[in-house]
């Protein structure tokens, strides 16, 4: 065995856990042996024909580390084992217990990136590699080649960054980025336990997929996902950050968010005491209190009083009963007067709430987050990362094992597959998760039968989710809102006058054309007044960035969405 090859491949695992790669892929790394390093060839022997596929599915992320360890470009080959003399080597490096799912924000290496759009996006490798710091999206259809036609998302938040970003609140020295260290058993994680529950029926911190890194993120949703890491990180200063408010439709991650700020504490500050409930456990806790108090004249739900951070998740559902509101607003008033941390999450912001006066404006003058509904970028990203995070990275069926009897899990979904599933589906998070899950396992069916899954095949599996997949709008219904919302006559919307009012109106109108109706970008620049595809994409990319810059943009855009809709 070559004893620098043995190096390089414990380094490369050890990048591998740096990043948050995929657990299976450590493990897998980590049971290879190291057979020899020549000046281009890095040659490894995998435990099983099965890793073979799959460590070749992550070869590139895997070469792009060898890469950064040897300062020079080195292959991965990768043969199978040499019978059982094989099976029962030792392997080179140490034997990488389980970890963690790969983390949803961890950026890439800064060399990798990836292109995301309607019909112009590239092929995308589905394994588990992580998404790169900044995803370039373009939204040409039809873009010439070199041309500058896309906009830029970045989640620019590591894990390494935000516990950098807590330190760094705390008033200490910066923490240190997380360097390629020894495999000795010391470094390895710990292997994973199964999930448990806590009493309040929340997944415990060390197991959950609610967690900070699990959470996919983009421009609709990420003032809230950085209010919610500000208020994890500031959560042991008193009289700093004593509210947050979340809220949107069910389905878009408001609970995912407030079990992050959960689990993240429970992890690195146990010493805070949190109490989660969402509105049906505190309406529970609330009559039991009550019985027992009449019982025993004991006091009122200490269980919520005696914590430091109390979080509550839909509290739509308890400000709608008359028996229950009053206390709550008694609980609410005395946390913040003193100085506690309250988060809450409604389906709607605290002035539609019939909420008590002063509450709503504590509230509001509090960290105060929409989290609206996907774009179809957004859809395509938490579909791929849903696929290759749960479903690709599942352990693979026995042949003994009763789904192997049944006939296998989920079979493949390429690139196209998931850009047409973001185009067809519905914006509720949840549901998008389990229609990538039967789409996989119609997939599975189909290549057993040996053909593939077909747009039609997405087309019916949508319609028995969404109610929108089928629902055509067309350029004129967002043209007729848009100069309705904004005053401006259809001549003066398509037309060359660009004072602020028209302009805003045009550039917003565009947007939701390129959003909304199944449209190039030619096709949508010839109802604006024949304009060429630059102009269209520019206009785009102006919406983009408001988006970015002024939360409200994404609260008006939500607005004419469902007008559009309404009216189609």
């Amino acid at each position: 065995m070559d004893e620098e090859a043995s190096i390089i491949l414990g380094d490369a695992i050890a990048f591998c856990q740096r990043d948050g790669q995929d657990a299976r892929l450590i493990n897998m790394l980590g049971q290879s042996r190291a057979v020899s390093l020549t000046e281009d060839t890095l040659t490894i022997e995998a435990p099983s024909r099965f890793a073979i596929a799959q460590l070749k599915k992550h070869q590139p992320t895997i070469e792009a580390y060898l890469e950064e360890i040897a300062f020079a470009p080195i292959a991965l080959d990768i043969v199978a084992p040499q019978g059982s003399a094989a099976d029962n080597a030792a392997p080179a490096a140490p034997v990488v217990p389980p970890v963690a799912p790969a983390a949803a924000a961890v950026p890439a290496p800064e060399h990798q990136t990836g292109d995301v759009s309607r019909e112009t996006m590239p092929a995308v490798s589905t394994s588990a590699a992580p998404m790169p710091a900044t995803t370039h999206m373009p939204i040409a259809h039809d873009a010439t080649p070199g041309e500058d036609s896309g906009i830029a998302i970045k989640n620019t938040l590591s894990a390494d960054d935000f516990r950098r970003m807590m330190n760094q609140m705390k008033g200490g020295a910066p923490a240190k980025s997380a360097k390629p260290a020894s495999t000795s058993p010391m470094s390895v994680p710990a292997a994973v336990a199964p999930v448990e529950q806590n009493t309040d029926g929340a997944p415990l911190a060390a197991n959950s997929k609610f967690t900070f890194e699990n959470f996919v993120y983009g421009p609709e949703n990420s003032h809230a996902y950085r209010s919610a890491l500000k208020f994890a990180a500031l959560a042991d200063e008193r009289g700093t950050c004593t509210s947050l408010f979340i809220y949107g439709k069910s389905g878009l991650g408001k609970t995912h968010l407030l079990l992050a700020i959960k689990n993240e504490l429970a992890e690195k500050s146990p010493e805070i005491k949190v109490k989660y409930a969402n509105s049906q456990a505190y309406l529970d806790d609330l009559m039991t209190e009550f019985d027992r108090q009449k019982k025993s004249n004991a006091p009122i739900m200490q269980a919520y009083h005696g914590v430091d951070v109390l979080i509550i998740d839909d509290i739509q559902n308890i400000i709608g009963k008359r028996a229950s509101v009053d206390y709550f607003f008694q609980l609410m008033d005395e946390f913040i007067r003193n100085n506690k941390k309250v988060v809450i999450a409604a389906d709607r912001a605290p002035k539609d709430l019939s909420m008590d006066e002063r509450l709503t404006s504590r509230f509001n003058a509090g960290m105060l987050c929409l989290v609206a509904e996907p774009s179809y970028e957004m859809k395509y990203k938490i579909l791929q990362r849903y696929y290759e995070n749960t479903i690709a990275a599942a352990p693979e069926a026995g042949d003994d094992s009763l789904l192997a009897a049944y006939g296998g899990d989920g079979g493949h979904l390429t690139d196209e597959h998931f850009k047409h599933m973001a185009e067809v589906s519905g914006t509720n998070i949840r549901e998008l998760e389990s229609f990538c899950e039967r789409c996989a396992g119609e997939a599975g069916d189909r290549e057993r039968e040996g053909s593939e899954l077909s747009f039609d095949d997405i087309d019916a599996i949508a319609s028995q989710y969404f109610d929108t997949s089928a629902k055509k709008i067309n350029v004129q219904t967002v043209q007729s809102v848009i100069e309705e919302q904004y005053g401006v006559t259809h001549e003066e919307l398509i037309g060359p006058r660009r004072n602020a009012n028209i302009a805003k109106a045009r550039h917003i109108a565009i947007y939701l054309a390129i959003e909304m109706c199944e449209m190039t970008t030619t096709a949508v620049g010839a109802e604006f007044g024949n304009r060429n595809h630059s102009t269209v994409s520019t206009s785009y990319k102006k919406v983009q960035k408001m988006i970015q810059e002024d939360r409200t943009v994404t609260e008006d855009l939500k607005s004419l969405r469902d007008k559009i809709t309404l009216r189609s």
